[in-house]
């Protein structure tokens, strides 16, 4: 697998992600089963709460600790799932970025990537293949994100038509991850939501940047990638753009410096891009058509 820059940059942030939703799970039940199996509930309740800083201003019994403890995963639910599309989202448009420095990769629309609807950067990183499943399920879990950040959560009459009319295979993909199905009582209400629907957008946002990645790669030429990679060494470290640009201005490198810039390359090259083979050749044209 290729890992460009916007990708790279997403696999940290999801890594990131999905280790504090299972810290924050584990604490969560670890709290739960403390309260089930003490003597005093309200000394426990308080000894529990006083190891964050500053709930000690909280005033709460055993009783109401017992609800913070129970709505844990709900209320992470409408925190994690925003945050992660929002991974998502950065993802499309750092791949739309990168991919229009090449013209006819990505259709051309009004201002930055980073104004766009989600609905477009979704067609912009398809590159006209056909729509996966993985593809499906993301149209879902964006509207899922919208309800949240516009509307309370509630399931609205948008996000009830695209959850119905996801293809069985899609529904059956999502019931798989979360081991149930997208489940609420009517339009209007909060959806059950908990740690199974936030492992499940996690999952779900994976696949679809493992896709686009796969795409990415088959949409640019090996020309492209060369250029791709220069650039993406030249500006992801200080010492990387120095070393990038070790000739004065207007003055070329030839010899034994122009091949210690091609190695640097290849360094890069081998460390994010390998699934290419790049050649000396390629990256030192890639080098000379950025430089």
């Amino acid at each position: 697998m290729i890992q460009y820059r916007a990708f790279r940059t997403w696999q940290a942030m999801q890594k990131r992600s999905n280790n504090s939703i299972l810290a924050l799970s584990v604490g969560a039940n670890y709290a739960r089963r403390g309260m089930d199996q003490a003597s005093d509930p309200e000394v426990r309740a308080r000894t529990l709460l006083n190891t964050v800083p500053l709930t000690e201003r909280l005033d709460v019994t055993a009783a109401e600790a017992t609800k913070i403890f129970d709505s844990a995963a709900t209320d992470m639910a409408f925190l994690a799932i925003p945050q992660v599309m929002a991974l998502h989202i950065e993802l499309c448009v750092g791949t739309v970025v990168e991919c229009r420095r090449f013209p006819g990769l990505v259709k051309e629309q009004r201002g930055e990537p980073n104004w766009w609807s989600t609905e477009l950067l979704r067609k912009a990183v398809r590159f006209r293949e056909a729509v996966t499943t993985a593809d499906h399920l993301l149209a879902f879990c964006l509207k899922l994100r919208n309800t949240m950040m516009h509307g309370a959560g509630k399931v609205d009459e948008d996000l009830e038509k695209v959850w119905k009319n996801l293809p069985p295979a899609a529904k059956a993909r999502w019931q798989s991850l979360a081991g149930r199905p997208f489940t609420y009582t009517k339009v209007g209400v909060l959806p059950t939501l908990g740690w199974a629907e936030i492992m499940a957008t996690l999952a779900v946002t994976k696949e679809s940047a493992h896709e686009i990645n796969g795409r990415v790669r088959r949409a640019l030429t090996r020309a492209q990638w060369a250029e791709v990679i220069a650039l993406d060494y030249r500006d992801s470290t200080t010492v990387g753009r120095r070393r990038f640009n070790a000739a004065p201005a207007g003055h070329g490198l030839a010899g034994h410096e122009h091949d210690r810039v091609v190695r640097r390359l290849q360094g890069h090259a081998l460390t994010y891009y390998r699934d290419l083979a790049m050649t000396p050749a390629e990256l030192r044209a890639g080098r000379n058509a950025v430089r």
